[in-house]
């Protein structure tokens, strides 16, 4: 099946007369008439570059581009002493203070390897904290305290404990790789000689706590322990991790303002008035500066501060992928109906559009066995009206 995706992005400036915008350039975008060209490029410690842009009232940033399932099998096996500093530096969502260590050490007492720390952190995390979405703040200080938080939240701590412990680490970006804007936010920590390994502790604590939350989806999801070294190999990445710094440098509003400010560490943020530290907390994938507009009476919407996103997957998956939405509508329809009229040739194609509507799930390899299960049953039961 393809390891390709497309991704849709689209963005347009409603909230400023001047916007100023940041996103990681993805190297598959090569600039033309039909691309807007960035004001600036930037390389960024990640190895990324970060274009910039400033936007008119009305104008639009339009992106669409293929790119390959993301994978860390391509990804470097060695870092340099820069490289090193950078996944190990303190931050405000992932802060290395007392508190982190004192965790962190106490996680890994037992542990003699980096590897086995960081699996001892994986599984600490796993146990102890629960996902909710939205949180009610973001950032490890508030996580430790209330020990409830997204994906964001459980990533920033595993980033947080492994730097405490001198394990390189990083934040990683993205969405899933199918559908409009279905964010997400993992890890990965670094191993000289093996590269970068990829955890996913939100994942885990669904699969293992919230096991149908992902049930009916386009997702192929994994064991719970699986997600310590390994993801089910659909995901595009936005940024290689947190907090990068924007360039050119973003000077906080000295009276910023919005309707419904967001909580970091339990402070008010305002997001895209102010920056952390001239950092955007995430590029999801974007990052915006706008002014001031008596205009907004109302909160602003998500859409024009992250922008929207789509991403189809290519070939037979996507096939697949549509195909599952109108066998179940023509499933449900024709079982209500026989379950009205009791009619033969409606019990047969009921049954029979179930059966293909499982087979999808199958070559999909979304949950497998399940659905094998189903498929077994559903076709037995059709067998049976057959007879």
């Amino acid at each position: 099946m393809s390891k390709t995706v497309t991704v849709d992005f689209f963005y347009k400036n409603e909230l400023s007369e001047k916007l100023q915008l940041w996103i990681v350039m993805p190297s598959a975008i090569r600039f033309n008439e039909n691309n807007l060209t960035p004001d600036q490029i930037t390389k960024i410690p990640t190895g990324e570059k970060l274009a910039y842009y400033i936007l008119d009232k009305d104008q639009d940033l339009h992106l669409n581009y293929e790119v390959e399932l993301y994978s860390t099998k391509n990804e470097k096996k060695t870092l340099t002493d820069e490289e090193k500093d950078f996944y190990l530096r303190n931050t405000i969502l992932s802060p290395i203070n007392t508190e982190t260590t004192r965790l962190a050490k106490e996680i890994t007492a037992r542990q003699k390897n980096d590897h086995e720390k960081a699996r001892a952190i994986f599984h600490y995390i796993v146990d102890n904290y629960r996902y909710i979405y939205p949180p009610s703040s973001r950032g490890v200080n508030s996580f430790l305290e209330v020990k409830k938080g997204d994906c964001g939240e459980f990533s920033f701590l595993f980033t947080a404990l492994c730097r405490t412990l001198k394990i390189p680490a990083r934040t990683v970006v993205g969405s899933w790789a199918y559908g409009k804007m279905n964010a997400h936010v993992w890890n990965e920590f670094f191993i000289e000689g093996e590269g970068w390994i990829s955890v996913d502790t939100s994942m885990a604590y669904i699969q293992k706590k919230q096991t149908f939350r992902f049930f009916d989806s386009s997702l192929k999801t994994l064991h719970w322990k699986k997600y310590f070294g390994e993801t089910e190999g659909q995901r595009v990445v936005f940024s290689k991790d947190a907090e990068i710094e924007l360039l050119p440098k973003y000077k906080n509003n000295e009276e910023a303002y919005t309707l419904n400010p967001i909580l970091i560490n339990g402070e008010p943020f305002c997001w895209g008035q102010q920056s952390l530290n001239g950092r955007a907390p995430y590029l999801q994938p974007i990052y915006v500066k706008y002014e001031q507009n008596d205009d907004l009476f109302s909160s602003v919407d998500i859409s024009q501060l992250f922008g929207t996103w789509k991403i189809r997957e290519h070939g037979i998956k996507h096939f697949l992928e549509r195909s599952k939405v109108f066998l179940l509508i023509i499933a449900l329809l024709s079982m209500a109906l026989n379950f009205i009229f009791q009619n033969f040739y409606l019990g047969v194609t009921y049954k029979l559009t179930f059966i293909i509507f499982f087979l999808c799930f199958i070559l999909r390899r979304e949950r497998v066995i399940i659905f094998s299960v189903f498929l077994l049953v559903m076709f037995l039961s059709l067998l049976s009206t057959l007879d």
